[in-house]
Formats: structure tokens, C-alpha cells, sequence
């Protein structure tokens, strides 16, 4: 009788053995599967973000041009692009000298800003500073 007391009592650890072992796997595999999901939403978040200074910086290049052939370019357009929009908003200042130039890239429910002071238009375009923005300072609305 003993004997078979301890066949039983050896099935029960070996039970309860695999029970831990597979309670700390499965705990493992439910980790790496949070962890995994967290780093792809952070790469889709990254994406749209570097998307929307991409747009930004196209709708920039955009309003110097627009400056350049006329300084008296009003902005308050919208442009759609392939991956998101852009808006430039009305250009502060007048005339050829001091004038500032602001937009923002839209892409997904990203917004990066993007604000630069023009020292001269004509004859060719001169920028004091191009940087990108939280808040507007330099335009005037």
C-alpha cells in the first residue's frame, strides 16, 4: 500500500510541476505579445508624425515659392497631398523684407507646425531661421 501511496503522490507533483511551468510560460508569451503591440503602435505613431513634418516642410516650400513670384500671396490654402495635408496660413508681414511664413502638416492625428522668418524675398529668397513650432509667435493673424 505504501507503494502505490507514493506512485499517486509523484503524479500529483508532476501535475502540478507542468501546471507552474505552463502558468509561467503562457504569463511570458502574454508579455512579449503586449510588449510587441506596443512597439508597433509606437512605429505607426512615429510614421505619421515624421509624415507630418514632411507635409509641413512641402506646404513651406510651397509658400516661398508662392512668396517669391508674389509678395503679395494671401496663403489661407489647404493642399491635399498623397499621404495627409497641409495648410499655410495667412504670411505675416508686407513687401519684399521681415515677412513670415507658417503651416502645418497634417497626417492621421498628427499636426506638426512649422514657422519661418524670411529676411528678404527678392532677388533670391533669404531665411533667418526655419524651425518647427509647438505654438505660433512669429505670425500675424
Amino acid at each position: 500500500m505504501k507503494c502505490l501511496f507514493f506512485v499517486h503522490r509523484r503524479g500529483y507533483i508532476f501535475l502540478i510541476s507542468v501546471l507552474f511551468i505552463s502558468a509561467i510560460v503562457l504569463s511570458a508569451l502574454g508579455s512579449y505579445t503586449l510588449i510587441s503591440i506596443g512597439i508597433l503602435q509606437n512605429g505607426i505613431t512615429f510614421q505619421a508624425s515624421a509624415q507630418a513634418l514632411e507635409n509641413a516642410n512641402t506646404c513651406v516650400e510651397h509658400g516661398l515659392m508662392e512668396l517669391f513670384i508674389d509678395n503679395g500671396y494671401v496663403g489661407n490654402e489647404l493642399r491635399t497631398l498623397d499621404d495627409g495635408t497641409c495648410e499655410i496660413l495667412q504670411p505675416g508681414g508686407y513687401g519684399n523684407a521681415n515677412r513670415t511664413l507658417c503651416v502645418e502638416g497634417i497626417s492621421g492625428n498628427h499636426t506638426r507646425r512649422m514657422e519661418v522668418v524670411i529676411s528678404r524675398i527678392l532677388p533670391s529668397i533669404q531665411i533667418y531661421s526655419w524651425q518647427e513650432v509647438s505654438i505660433f509667435t512669429a505670425c500675424s493673424y
